[in-house]
């Protein structure tokens, strides 16, 4: 092969090498942006494969679906925020703290599990005043996000929430507080076994069982 030749399929190597390039990335970010739009869609089934491709994309999704967390659709703010917290890069935890006042309860409560995934101590605060958002929903998942970081900051406002007027946010906070496992906990949740709900009653007992007693 003469010297001429080498010099021609180099040179062609090189184009196709920089025109590929390119071209694999928009490929990629156009299939990301799809599946935000993807996001909006009224079919659950379609909303819940986008965020499936979404967390398979991994950390080239997550800014765009920090930017879908303003989208103008909330069930595509809620599904973002689930999405983000399953890829769980920290990038997204002030996003998501935000996103914690969004007007709508389901949205607050998509992004408070995202915290929860995420366990970045950042969140432990916001998710205490969580726990006294109107929503027993939104209680519940900050309850359980806070329980999922396992931060002592958070066990006095969790026991708090053990006399909460919904039942079902009493049980994530008695599932939270054995997550903790602080000793403080231990009265309130044996006062929390006398609750007149079973489930509380059975999260309580179950709570006390991972604690260990103050030596």
């Amino acid at each position: 092969m003469s010297q001429s030749q080498v010099l021609f399929k180099l040179t062609i190597g090189i184009v196709v090498a920089f025109c590929c390039v390119p071209v694999i990335g928009y490929s990629q970010s156009g299939e990301i942006n799809g599946r935000i739009q993807a996001l909006e869609d009224k079919n659950v089934n379609i909303r819940r494969r986008a965020m499936r491709e979404l967390e398979k994309a991994g950390p080239s999704a997550v800014e765009p679906l920090i930017a879908a967390l303003k989208s103008e659709k909330s069930r595509a703010r809620a599904a973002a925020a689930e999405a983000l917290g399953r890829i769980k890069d920290t990038r997204a935890v002030d996003p998501l703290i935000v996103t914690l006042q969004d007007n709508i309860s389901n949205v607050r409560a998509a992004a408070a599990e995202a915290l929860g995934r995420i366990k970045d101590d950042r969140a432990v605060e916001p998710l205490i005043a969580a726990l006294r958002d109107k929503n027993p929903d939104v209680r519940s998942w900050a309850a359980n996000a806070l329980g999922e970081i396992k931060d002592t900051r958070a066990v006095e406002p969790i026991i708090d929430a053990l006399q909460d007027k919904n039942a079902h946010v009493r049980s994530w906070a008695a599932e939270a507080l054995g997550e903790i496992r602080d000793s403080r906990a231990v009265e309130p949740l044996i006062a929390a076994l006398e609750d007149k709900n079973e489930d509380v009653r059975n999260s309580a007992a179950k709570a006390l069982a991972k604690i260990k007693p103050a030596s």
